[in-house]
């Protein structure tokens, strides 16, 4: 169990009233990030459009390699869609012990639409079953495929975990690079930076029918991982990123 103030996380109850805190929330939370990646810092987005033409369900998988790269990353891509609807804003899967370590921390966290994963609670654990439950009911989620933050920004391997979730659930994938974001939030900094650069780049949709038609095994979702990896690391190329 992660070091949050809660012993076990239990999805919450999206009532009319929470669903307005959640859409509140994440829009001035939007606002703020806006301010931060666009004004005290330069943030470039290639094929923005891909976000905004797309219509769930389907997991959003990106790079990670700072703790706030969800709410770097979406608050950016997705903030129009915040001003749309609640059901437009994309879940996220933080770390539980890292986000929930306070009863304030959580409330907010619940409410920005957060499904908290356990260190060492394996693949199948409450909240990711919440997720396959989010995409079968056509949300979105975004989600790390490296399963871990990338301590040097090179892009690491694949987990199965996405790739059982994409299986389950027969969703398709946006992909998504992001270079620089670890230069405002570098590892061990808890301000951020400002003067940097970041380039944010959004890859047209992948689709695995060829891997929907062979065994439910770890095999197949590590080559549904692979696959993602391998766009996303076309992404990297594209934009010039040894």
């Amino acid at each position: 169990m992660g070091k949050g103030v809660l012993k076990e996380w239990t999805p919450p109850k999206e009532s009319k009233f929470f669903r307005f805190e959640g859409q509140l929330y994440t829009i001035i939370t939007a606002l703020l990030i806006q301010i931060l990646m666009r004004v005290l810092n330069r943030t470039k987005i290639i094929r923005k459009e891909i976000i905004g033409r797309e219509k769930g369900p389907y997991i959003f998988a990106s790079n990670h390699t700072t703790m706030f790269d969800s709410g770097f990353i979406d608050c950016l891509l997705f903030f129009k869609k915040a001003f749309a609807s609640y059901d437009s804003i994309p879940y996220h899967t933080p770390e539980y012990g890292n986000f929930y370590k306070n009863r304030v921390m959580s409330y907010y966290m619940d409410r920005v639409k957060c499904l908290p994963l356990v260190r060492g609670k394996g693949i199948d654990q409450p909240s990711q079953r919440v997720v396959n439950e989010k995409l079968k009911s056509g949300k979105i989620v975004h989600i790390f495929p490296e399963g871990t933050r990338s301590r040097t920004g090179k892009l690491l391997p694949g987990k199965g975990g996405v790739g059982k979730r994409i299986y389950e659930t027969k969703v398709k994938v946006v992909p998504c690079y992001h270079h620089g974001v670890r230069d405002i939030l570098p590892v061990g900094s808890s301000i951020p930076k400002i003067g940097k650069k970041v380039t944010i780049i959004v890859g047209e949709p992948i689709y695995f029918d060829d891997l929907f038609e062979l065994e439910n095994k770890p095999e197949t979702w590590r080559l549904i991982s692979q696959r993602i990896m391998e766009h996303i690391s076309k992404l990297r190329d594209e934009i010039g990123v040894e």
